[in-house]
């Protein structure tokens, strides 16, 4: 049971370093301006990120089989060998390690998509203002020459 317990904190470890390293990837295809790219890899990111979570739910599974009361990891390792708790432990160090790797990459791949967001909604907003025309007199879409409404007055006619 505890080998499959290491087998799965592994496998997520390596799955954690694998979305740092398509984070990464995202960054480069935002920084070139490359939308599709970034989109075939954030889907990816969001199926490994279901794949990690599902690894996390087995985990937890193996860990109550281990002891029904525990609800994580943490919890049953001081009734390990200690061969088996350090090696648990290290892998455990590293996995938290990429993880905060992952989120600092992740912190940086939204911020520079925001701006980017920011960027291209003041280039649209910059564009509509100066197609806007600021003289009233513009053709209707007959075609022909607008005739504005006078102002409104109060008198009208002759005295």
């Amino acid at each position: 049971m505890i080998r499959l317990i290491q087998e799965n904190i592994n496998r997520q470890s390596k799955a954690v370093l694998l979305l740092f390293m398509l984070l990464k990837e995202e960054f480069s295809l935002l920084m070139n301006k490359d939308p599709h790219g970034v989109t075939r890899v954030e889907m990816v990111i969001q199926e490994l990120m279901r794949q990690i979570a599902s690894e996390r739910m087995s985990l937890r599974g193996l860990v109550q089989k281990v002891d029904p009361a525990a609800k994580r990891m943490k919890e049953i390792l001081p009734a390990l060998a200690d061969e088996q708790r350090e090696k648990i432990e290290d892998l455990l160090a590293l996995m938290d390690t990429r993880e905060q790797e992952c989120a600092v990459q992740a912190t940086k791949n939204q911020q520079l998509a925001q701006a980017l967001l920011d960027q291209s909604s003041s280039m649209l907003d910059f564009l509509h203002r100066e197609i806007t025309p600021k003289n009233h007199n513009v053709y209707s879409a007959r075609g022909r020459y607008q005739n504005v409404a006078p102002p409104a007055t109060l008198i009208n006619g002759r005295l």
